[in-house]
């Protein structure tokens, strides 16, 4: 029995020792790919703009939608082509002249329409214009034009037998993806071709972009082959482009104009609507939403005045791939995301974070919730100065570039997929309700037999704030940053809030005058009762000192800490800085180069340079609802917080000139200002205590501060506040230094002042 033990002994490690040898090249090969790996995304963006990957794209989307295709009759010997029953489905956004038409493609995509028909003078002499977002087929994109022709439109031409369809002037792109842009090029061939003719002769319609703007572009559309153009970002590379756009301009719409007579009759949607574009890098470095509103653009240099009527106004965005019902599309071009900083997936990572983590919300899933914020704000009257006027949100409509609201929904109530911080159980009832609700609404549409499958969309704003788990998120946002501006506004501020500002909370004496029991130090009454005898205070004088005690309670004491309970822990400060730089923040593009191209905000390496605006954050907390009411005023705890963190403590609200200098402050300022988080602390590998700039700090489970054990014995762990004021010790400004007890930081100079700031 010896040997064959021996020899299976032998055998075994032989054959481990060949399985390590095997599996040796494998594991140096991972360790290889692992960088390329972690860019998986970008590998595939890169990859997809060949031809080849086009070509293979969009043949398996004709191949998977042919199964779905079914055809819906227009009339005797005519049909449709689509995975839904589109034809009947057609949305006003102004009454009898513009109105959106949705197109179905492939196996989900979605196209839209824009129409315009002429005004009342002009009808049976002037086509209806059209302008069309994200082209994937052109032959389904041209048989549904004849078709919404012939059933809307075609009635009002019977005695004009040269207006024969809709005339197709424009083209807007959301992204570049190839099933929103494969079928532009043959749909602009195929026009050009049927409208110029032969002979090319010149037509009696002109096509400009109006003159009702001024752009500067009035021939943009006589220039361009056939009149029609290509609308796609400016960073983006769509196919055939030939209009680029940036983030916040105003797309110029095609106006058709004839002579009849002495007066010339006009069919110009820049009369009657406005298109604007919104910068959304995240799913793609370029991509944009395109914002119809039901009046039309303002002037390059002066703003309209609001009109009677602004109370209908009507938003409709139209949102690509950045924002579905019940989703979002997939970060392909955001920064890379950590899985450390995705607590989605990962959420026992967040106990690890505190005020001085690094932040990159140009990242992953927090670039995603930035860009949902931008479009939420924007969503806001674009031509008031202050951003703020809010719309009813039931005028806001939703018109995503895919057909994806039943899988998205049924997603979340997969117990799989949920977040342990979207657990249905930690939301309202309501919302739940309501998710389930659209969710059955939608199921059912699309469960129609072939031929009579119904579109979900478009959806309201205000439902889809709720069955949206990325605006529910930024709804928690919203709520942790309440939370850290009212700690801050109660022990970190109320004692140097300006007389004309201490309004902002109801006083405590206030609070407390219909109390049974009133609580005094006994040492303050005491001192007051002996200078009542002594003679050195009259009864008057003596009466109010005791009427004043009451609101010695109010005042924090220095070398005592608010209780405990109420004290924000690490995480919850992280989540207060996160919410502040996710709804303070304009989305950054992905290059400095994209950023001076789009009109975007500039890519940053630091957390505390990330540029925070009041406005944009005041707006944001109105948007979610979170504006407080009563006593609490939250926009006035911003403006204070923000006069507060300035380094030159002027108020220049009277001047215009630095009107948007004095909205933007970084947001290392503000952590130091909020929960006494140093600037420039380092992200991970060391930290340094913030009272005395010594290495190896700890971490006091209560409190916010880091600190080492020396000073949490010496100082008995005091306010933020006073770390920041006249114990600064060595806190590092960005434009004034500090110093402590008189003496000189490492790379900084003397500082003078009771607060230690220059």
């Amino acid at each position: 029995m010896a040997p064959l033990a021996y020899t299976v002994i032998i055998a075994l490690i032989t054959t481990a020792f060949v399985g390590l040898l095997l599996a040796l090249p494998q594991f140096l090969l991972g360790i290889l790919l692992a960088p390329l790996l972690r860019r998986q995304k970008w590998i595939v963006q890169f990859l997809y703009q060949n031809s080849i990957a086009r070509w293979g794209h969009i043949n398996i989307l004709k191949h998977a939608g042919k199964k779905n295709q079914h055809y819906v009759a227009v009339a005797k010997s005519e049909a449709l082509p689509g995975h839904s029953h589109t034809i009947n489905q057609r949305i006003t956004v102004v009454p009898g002249r513009v109105f959106i038409h949705p197109i179905p493609q492939f196996i989900d995509n979605i196209a839209y329409l824009i129409v315009s028909c002429p005004p009342r003078e002009a009808v049976g002499k002037l086509p209806v214009l059209g302008v069309l977002v994200d082209c994937g087929e052109d032959a389904i994109v041209q048989a549904h034009l004849e078709g919404i022709y012939k059933k809307y439109y075609a009635c009002f031409y019977k005695r004009n037998k040269e207006i024969k369809g809709i005339e197709l002037h424009a083209i807007l792109c959301t992204h570049r993806h190839h099933d929103h842009t494969a079928g532009v090029g043959n749909l602009v061939k195929e026009l050009t071709t049927k409208r110029t003719g032969e002979s090319g002769a010149k037509k009696p319609i002109l096509v400009s972009a109006g003159r009702s703007r001024g752009d500067g572009q009035p021939k943009l559309y006589e220039e361009n082959s056939g009149n029609i153009i290509v609308v796609g970002g400016a960073v983006e590379q769509v196919p055939h482009c030939n209009l680029y756009v940036k983030n916040g301009c105003f797309i110029p719409l095609p106006c058709l104009s004839l002579s009849d007579g002495d007066k010339t009759l006009e069919n110009d949607l820049n009369a009657t609507i406005s298109i604007e574009v919104i910068g959304v890098p995240s799913h793609t470095r370029g991509s944009v939403v395109f914002a119809l509103r039901s009046r039309p653009a303002p002037d390059i240099a002066t703003l309209p005045v609001p009109r009677a009527n602004d109370s209908h106004l009507q938003t409709h965005l139209f949102t690509g791939d950045a924002i579905f019902t019940g989703g979002a599309g997939a970060p392909f071009e955001a920064d890379l995301e950590r899985s450390r900083d995705n607590f989605l997936k990962n959420p026992k990572k967040l106990k690890s974070k505190n005020g001085s983590s690094l932040i990159r919300p140009q990242a992953g899933s927090l670039s995603t919730e930035r860009c949902f914020a931008e479009v939420l704000l924007r969503v806001s009257d674009p031509y008031s100065s202050e951003s703020s006027s809010i719309p009813p949100r039931q005028t806001t409509l939703m018109y995503p570039g895919h057909e994806y609201t039943t899988d998205l929904l049924m997603r979340q109530f997969d117990q799989k997929t949920i977040a342990q911080d979207g657990h249905w159980v930690r939301m309202a009832p309501s919302i739940f309700f309501e998710t389930a609700s659209h969710y059955f609404t939608s199921a059912h549409r699309r469960a129609l037999p072939q031929g009579q499958k119904l579109l979900t969309i478009p959806t309201p704003l205000d439902k889809e704030m709720i069955v949206n788990p990325h605006f529910r998120t930024l709804k928690r946002r919203g709520e942790h940053l309440v939370n850290a501006l009212l700690l801050w506004y109660e022990f970190g501020a109320n004692n140097r809030v300006p007389a004309e500002k201490s309004t902002l909370f109801t006083p405590a004496n206030e609070r407390r005058k219909d109390s049974i029991f009133t609580t005094v130090y006994s040492n303050d009454l005491n001192a007051i009762l002996q200078d009542l005898r002594s003679g050195k205070i009259d009864p008057v004088s003596a009466a109010d000192q005791i009427e004043a005690l009451e609101g010695k309670l109010d005042e924090n004491l220095i070398a005592r800490r608010p209780i405990p309970s109420t004290l924000p822990s690490h995480k919850n400060v992280y989540l207060g800085v996160l919410a502040m730089a996710v709804l303070g923040s304009a989305p950054s593009a992905m290059t400095l180069s994209d950023a001076n191209i789009m009109n975007m905000a500039v890519p940053v390496e630091s957390t505390d340079e990330i540029l925070i605006s009041k406005r944009r954050l005041i707006s944001a907390l109105r948007q979610l609802g979170l504006s407080g009411g009563g006593s609490v005023h939250l926009d006035d705890i911003v403006a204070l917080l923000w006069d507060e963190s300035r380094l030159d403590n002027k108020s220049t609200e009277d001047d215009v000139e630095s009107s948007i200098e004095n909205d933007l402050i970084e947001l290392g300022l503000l952590k130091l200002s909020m929960v006494g988080v140093a600037l420039n602390q380092p992200s991970w590998f060391s930290k340094y205590c913030v009272p005395c700039i010594q290495p190896k700090p700890e971490y006091d489970e209560n409190s916010w501060v880091t600190t080492c054990r020396r000073c949490i014995t010496a100082t008995n762990l005091l306010l933020v506040r006073e770390y920041r004021g006249k114990h600064c010790r060595g806190i590092q400004w960005p434009h004034s230094v500090s110093c402590f007890d008189g003496k000189l930081a490492a790379g900084s100079s003397c500082c003078s002042g009771n607060n230690g700031m220059r």
